[in-house]
């Protein structure tokens, strides 16, 4: 678990700029920079969003 300040917030604003042409909510937005800060290469998500960065996701499908 990670808590979410201001430096996070600031990146996920960056995120959503970057990504503006995809529908990304600001939870998904903010996880992306918290996810490239705690060094995190695989995330559990049902939400191809997650993986806009090249962190590898692992799905319910898989």
């Amino acid at each position: 678990m990670a808590a979410v300040g201001g430096e996070e917030q600031t990146g996920g604003i960056r995120m959503l700029r970057k990504f503006a042409d995809q529908d990304l909510s600001l939870t998904d937005a903010v996880g992306l920079p918290v996810m490239a800060v705690q060094r995190i290469n695989a995330c559990w998500s049902t939400d191809r969003h997650l993986g806009l960065t090249g962190v590898a996701l692992v799905t319910d499908e898989q």
